[in-house]
């Protein structure tokens, strides 16, 4: 989300938070830095004090209409079969696995994707990378993949397993050329596709989130090929 939000060697970002400023207590800091599986060789992004100084801007009841919106269409297909619901509303969301959230730049969508995270954290989140132009290397179609992938591989043993079956030879290949959609596809359309959907211990299929935050802050030549990454993703399977 947002920027745009998808149904879907540690690097530091360098950002840190102004312990004088901070709101609220600093223990409620989640951790993001994540390990990536040894026998997966991806770079991953430490998010935390990214996500911690946006967050700490919301304000409790504030930015309701934008929080319902998104949690709506997480749980469309969910309350769908729950309720039995076949209206034309909640039909349209369950084929959406893309939320895009747009707005002027200051107007608190970095501070909604922190909050979302927040939320999910500990459940449908798999993956999550923020763009900053401060950090152009982190901006790329191959960085935003790789980062994301070696999280949702930490995150989900099947998806794991997958990735690491590919050949290590053509993701070499894809990141050596610069070939974004082939390296989405090796990393995202082929495994994704083959694995069965996550379940809760309920046995009922799991939505699984990704959060890319400010692309406003990619420039044209990495957002184009971003842009065409996610109008690949509804190729990927609808949880």
């Amino acid at each position: 989300m947002p920027a745009s939000s998808e149904k879907k060697l540690f690097i530091n970002d360098g950002v840190t938070v102004d312990s004088q400023n901070s709101t609220e207590n600093e223990e409620s800091v989640i951790s993001l830095l994540v390990k990536p599986p040894e026998n997966i060789h991806f770079q991953i992004a430490d998010f935390t004090y990214t996500v911690a100084r946006y967050a700490k801007f919301f304000l409790r009841g504030t930015r309701v209409s934008p929080l319902k919106e998104i949690s709506d269409w997480l749980n469309a297909q969910e309350s769908t079969a729950k309720n039995n619901d076949s209206s034309k509303h909640i039909q349209n969301k369950r084929h959406q696995t893309v939320f895009w959230l747009t707005g002027d730049a200051g107007t608190g969508k970095s501070i909604i994707s922190s909050k979302v995270l927040q939320l999910h954290h500990d459940n449908s989140l798999v993956g999550w990378h923020f763009c900053s132009h401060a950090n152009p290397l982190q901006n790329s179609s191959i960085a935003i993949l790789e980062f994301v992938s070696g999280m949702m591989a930490s995150k989900m043993p099947a998806y794991q397993n997958d990735i690491s079956n590919l050949d290590p030879n053509a993701i070499k290949e894809a990141r050596a050329k610069n070939n974004s959609e082939e390296f989405y596809r090796l990393l995202y359309t082929v495994p994704l596709n083959a694995m069965e959907p996550p379940k809760d211990i309920n046995g009922q299929i799991c939505q699984k989130l990704i959060i890319i935050d400010a692309l406003d802050e990619i420039d044209d030549k990495h957002l184009d090929k971003f842009l065409t990454i996610v109008r690949a993703f509804p190729k990927s399977p609808p949880w």
